[in-house]
């Protein structure tokens, strides 16, 4: 998997992307969350930037699957790779706040959502309840 630089759009953007592809399927709903929220800007990307990290990020699933094609979306050792290169705290509730709207875009949360978001808070020690003072003080 590609190395992106400490708290780039391109690490930021690859988050997003793992959050969007965890249950397995890309909903249009979540295309408009990012389009509604402004994600991009807030990232700091431009539509090409972030398609092609989502399209780097699932390229490189694919070449994690095993010869029977299974992935395991929930792999923590990725999911560290992923999210480690973000340090700044303020980067790190941005993203939070924007991949917890992704995640219940469709109307519910599905488990692999809710595994990935609860290690991410866990893996930067965070809790659902600082998270939310963060994003209310915002």
């Amino acid at each position: 998997m590609k190395r992106y630089e400490r708290n780039s759009p391109e690490a930021l953007s690859r988050i997003v992307a793992m959050m969007m592809i965890t249950d397995a399927t890309l909903d249009d709903r979540e295309l408009e969350v990012l389009e509604r929220l402004h994600v991009l800007d807030i990232v700091g990307i431009s539509r090409e930037g972030f398609s092609r990290v989502v399209q780097d990020y699932c390229a490189a699933l694919i070449d994690e699957g095993s010869a029977r094609g299974r992935i395991n979306l929930v792999d923590r050792q990725r999911i560290d790779w992923v999210i480690d290169p973000v340090d700044d705290p303020r980067k790190r509730i941005d993203v939070c706040g924007i991949v917890l709207n992704i995640a219940k875009a469709d109307g519910r949360l599905h488990d692999s959502e809710l595994a990935v978001f609860g290690y991410m808070l866990e893996r930067w020690g965070m809790t659902l309840e600082s998270l939310g003072r963060e994003l209310a003080s915002q």
